[in-house]
C-alpha cells in the first residue's frame, strides 16, 4: 500500500526549484545517486538500451524523483533486489494497457488506481512529453521518453515502500490531476507545507 500523496502543488515547486538550482542541488544529487546505488545500477542497466542522451536523463530524473523524498523529509531506507523486481511486476503489469503511446496515454496512466506517489508521475509526464525542451536540451522522441517514464515509475514504487513519512510536508489521500497551467497560473493553492 502506497503512503499518502506529497501535494501536486508541492512536487511541482520542488522539480522547479531542483531545474533551477541544479549547481546547488548537485551535491544532494549525487549523495543520493550513491545512496541508492541498487536502484542507480538498476536504472542504468535499464537505461542502456536508449539511445543518445536518454540514458543520463533517466539518472538525473532519477536523482530528482529521490531528491523530492529527501525534501520531504523522513526516513528513506535503501532498496533491495526483491523490493526492484517486485516494484518491476506491478508496473509491467499495467504497461499493456497504456501503449501504444498517443495523446490518450496520460489519461491512462491517470486512470490507474494505487501508483504511488502519483503527483511525481505526473511530474515525470508533464517533462517527458509536455514541457517544451530548454535550447541547451535534447528532444526526446516519444519512445525514448516513455521508457524513460517507465523505469521512473518502477523507481517511484520502489521509493515510496521505503520512505517513512516525516511531518514536514502535509500529504494528501486523495489524488486529483491539477493541470500544470493551473500550477504556474497560482490557482492550485499553497505548496502543502506546514
Amino acid at each position: 500500500m502506497p503512503n499518502a500523496y506529497l501535494p501536486r502543488e508541492w512536487v511541482h515547486a520542488r522539480s522547479v526549484e531542483i531545474g533551477d538550482n541544479a549547481l546547488t542541488d548537485q551535491a544532494s544529487l549525487q549523495r543520493l545517486l550513491r545512496d541508492h546505488r541498487r536502484l542507480t545500477k538498476w536504472l542504468e542497466e535499464n537505461a542502456e538500451n536508449l539511445t543518445g542522451p536518454s540514458g543520463g536523463v533517466t539518472v538525473y530524473l532519477f536523482g530528482v524523483v529521490a531528491r523530492m523524498f529527501d525534501l520531504a523529509g523522513g526516513r528513506l531506507r535503501k532498496a533491495t533486489w526483491e523490493q526492484v523486481r517486485e516494484a518491476e511486476k506491478r508496473v509491467g503489469a499495467s504497461a499493456g494497457s497504456l501503449l501504444p503511446y498517443d495523446e490518450g496515454f496520460a489519461d491512462r496512466v491517470r486512470a490507474i488506481e494505487g501508483r504511488a506517489q502519483p503527483h511525481i508521475l505526473d511530474e515525470a509526464i508533464y517533462s517527458l512529453f509536455e514541457r517544451e525542451p530548454e535550447e541547451e536540451e535534447a528532444q526526446l522522441d516519444d519512445a525514448e521518453a516513455v521508457k524513460i517514464f517507465f523505469l521512473l515509475w518502477v523507481a517511484t514504487e520502489v521509493l515510496d515502500g521505503n520512505w517513512k513519512p516525516g511531518n514536514q510536508v502535509a500529504l494528501e489521500t486523495e489524488y486529483s490531476f491539477v493541470p500544470i497551467s493551473e500550477l504556474e497560473d497560482g490557482e492550485a493553492g499553497d505548496s502543502g507545507e506546514e
